[in-house]
């Protein structure tokens, strides 16, 4: 059990080291004739870790056929989701800002770094649904169980 335990910790682990690196590593918003800013990564890329965090927890209280196909699920959702928030790590830090000017006044967005967190977080729901159901697939086809029953459809 305690092994299990620690692909969870992988998971959570990588989602908030990627918000922590996102955050304190991302531009901030510039807005305004006088270069005000306001740190609207760290304001929000929480909201992304959270949510990441839910379909991960989410995906791992579900049980499977037997205690084997339990870890293959659960290590299938840590690496998966390490892939993607290392993933998105890495692409924020190349990422360019967008600017545009209202009248006189010069806004500078991080765009990217907004949306790469929020991708990442749907990318992780999509993960932690579909890669248990591969693994328990896969488990399935090793024991000489039917995977797919043509039903005459």
């Amino acid at each position: 059990m305690q092994r299990n335990l620690a692909w969870v910790a992988l998971a959570l682990g990588s989602i908030w080291i990627a918000v922590a690196i996102i955050s304190l590593t991302s531009p901030d918003l510039v807005y305004g004739a006088d270069r005000d800013t306001f740190p609207i990564i760290s304001a929000v890329t929480w909201m992304s870790g959270a949510a990441a965090s839910s379909y991960v927890l989410r995906a791992l209280v579900t049980r499977h056929p037997t205690p084997e196909d339990q870890r293959h699920a659960w290590v299938g959702i840590a690496l998966s989701t390490t892939a993607i928030w290392a993933l998105v790590t890495i692409v924020t830090a190349f990422l360019p800002e967008f600017s545009l000017n209202i009248g006189d006044e010069p806004i500078i967005i991080p765009l990217g770094h907004l949306i790469a967190p929020a991708a990442a977080a749907v990318a992780t729901g999509i993960a932690a649904q579909y890669v248990p159901l591969l693994t328990d697939a896969a488990a399935a086809e090793r024991r000489g169980e039917p995977v797919y029953e043509d039903e005459g459809y």
